[in-house]
């Protein structure tokens, strides 16, 4: 099963490139789950939601039958503590993914890590973190943000290891900050485009030459070929997120690539117009 979303969904510049003007921000989500079966929620990687919160998101989905959301773990747990807040990490799985899966909602779970944690210092950590999860009742997938986790072979071998032996994902990224690294080490796979303004990306004070942001880029058919064909080698779920999110780059992204995979007919969304920020655009 392919299931191609976009990494969140409420974003004031959508409005006039995807979303039509007028459309209340409450009725976002149900406008976007007509486009597509999944998308991942980053809220939570800032703020543990509270229980209304979670509800909601549960009500919003039961209209849409299939629809899922893939969660962020909280940064309080990857960021803050590093994997040591095994607590909290426990407490979102028992507050906001138990109910979640039990509506039948839930797609996967994000751990992304810090940087900060590299390979080898950081193994035996990340192995305590992950045999404290529920990896059986929860798909989860780990993004790594550190090249010491990579060799000229791929993956390193202890890491593929203990991703297999939990039946955790790896989260393949495509970005300027990792190798397109694709490997499959769990029952469900994980992919995140970020985007490849490499020029940007790194430094927050360079000139963004028009670019709201550093996400801010549209991939063309020809850099999302050699995806299309990973993708399509997963025998299990695969979860496939754009975050190139400004001016709704990542919605038209996903729909292309929905119809490079032939899971949807050829995009027909309107060009996206140039804008100077979030509420103003220009032709």
């Amino acid at each position: 099963m392919i299931r191609v979303g976009t990494s969140g969904w409420s974003y004031d510049d959508w409005v006039g490139a995807f979303y039509p003007p007028g459309l209340q921000k409450g009725e976002w989500l149900g406008y976007y789950a007509k486009f597509f079966r999944t998308t991942e929620i980053n809220s939570t990687y800032y703020t543990f939601p509270a229980s209304h919160v979670v509800q909601e998101w549960i009500r919003k989905a039961a209209a849409f039958p299939g629809f899922e959301y893939s969660l962020k773990v909280p940064k309080k747990v990857t960021h803050d503590s590093l994997l040591t807040d095994v607590q909290t990490a426990l407490d979102f799985e028992a507050k906001v993914l138990a109910p979640m899966k039990s509506a039948g909602v839930l797609g996967a779970v994000l751990v992304q890590l810090s940087p900060v944690l590299v390979n080898p210092d950081h193994l035996d950590r990340l192995a305590t973190f992950l045999g404290a999860l529920d990896t059986k009742a929860y798909e989860y997938a780990v993004e790594l943000r550190h090249r010491s986790w990579i060799r000229e072979y791929g993956l390193d071998r202890e890491a593929k290891a203990l991703f297999q032996r939990h039946d955790v994902a790896l989260c393949a990224v495509d970005g300027p900050s990792m190798p397109p690294l694709f490997t499959c080490t769990a029952r469900h796979a994980y992919v995140r485009l970020h985007g490849r303004n490499r020029d940007v990306w790194f430094g927050k004070d360079k000139n963004l030459d028009g670019r709201m942001n550093r996400y801010d880029y549209v991939y063309t058919r020809e850099e999302l070929e050699p995806w299309r064909a990973k993708v399509e080698s997963v025998a299990g779920t695969i979860r496939v997120y754009f975050n190139n999110h400004p001016r709704a780059n990542a919605v038209r992204n996903a729909k292309l690539f929905e119809f490079m995979l032939g899971l949807a007919p050829e995009p027909g969304l309107p060009p996206v117009p140039r804008q100077t920020g979030l509420s103003g655009f220009f032709e």
